[in-house]
């Protein structure tokens, strides 16, 4: 069976659920807007891919213009994935650029528009693999995050919104990866290297100091999450040891 190739503009009302026998791509290709999959609200903009497998529910609304193209029929074996997976276009934008050859040839070379569909299902896979390319994402936030915890503007929020992926899902994925969500991880490592710090300056620098150092700009937020993963909050922490 050949490919059904789609696109429109999503509507700003309402979600438009609907699901498919078939493996959809769904190529986000200009504005921004949010798509709900089994209640699930994820924000999508221009360039983003989502692989949506058969029979999983799902609806896009429009915020700013969300418009799309949509590649709609038989995997043939080249994507297995059974959930959900929101993926980004390289910077190229060379899967968009497929997709527009195939809407062009659509009709008029539909063998041609065919094998575009192939090759378009094997640049997802080649291009962009999202087990690794995610975990690489998620180890990327991770490092920054452990290199930069002492500054206290560092916005765990940009850095996913950056990542290159939909906000919720990399969030998400970061929690499944890591065993915390990005500000739990990031709190963390904060009170762990204040706990060091008090250990070994506790007699010579104040409590504020060493909560500012480790990027803590407000000491009441930073004793609050001190008693919250020890127990005790920083000052009583300091008799202790």
């Amino acid at each position: 069976m050949k490919d059904i190739v789609l696109c429109g503009e999503y509507s700003k009302e309402k979600f438009n659920f609907h699901q498919h026998e078939d493996y959809e791509i769904i190529y986000y290709s200009s504005g921004k807007g949010k798509i709900n999959i089994g209640e699930k609200i994820f924000q999508v903009e221009k360039g983003n891919v989502i692989i949506m497998p058969p029979f999983t529910k799902h609806g896009s609304i429009s915020q700013e213009n969300l418009r799309y193209v949509s590649l709609l029929g038989n995997a043939g074996g080249l994507i297995r994935t059974k959930t959900p997976t929101i993926l980004k276009d390289n910077e190229k934008g060379d899967g968009y650029s497929l997709l527009q050859m195939i809407l062009e040839n659509r009709y008029d070379n539909t063998e041609f528009a065919n094998a575009l569909s192939i090759a378009f299902k094997h640049f997802v896979i080649k291009n962009i693999d999202f087990t690794t390319q995610i975990e690489l994402t998620i180890d990327k936030i991770r490092n920054t995050i452990i290199n930069n915890f002492y500054d206290t503007t560092l916005d765990v929020t940009e850095l996913l919104k950056n990542s290159g992926y939909a906000e919720d899902y990399v969030r998400a994925q970061f929690k499944k990866l890591v065993g915390k969500s990005p500000i739990g991880f990031l709190t963390e490592i904060r009170i762990k290297n204040a706990v060091n710090l008090i250990k070994i300056y506790g007699n010579s620098l104040p409590l504020t100091e060493i909560a500012t150092s480790c990027g803590f700009d407000d000491y009441i937020y930073f004793s609050r999450q001190f008693k919250k993963l020890l127990g005790s909050c920083p000052q009583e922490y300091k008799k202790s040891i």
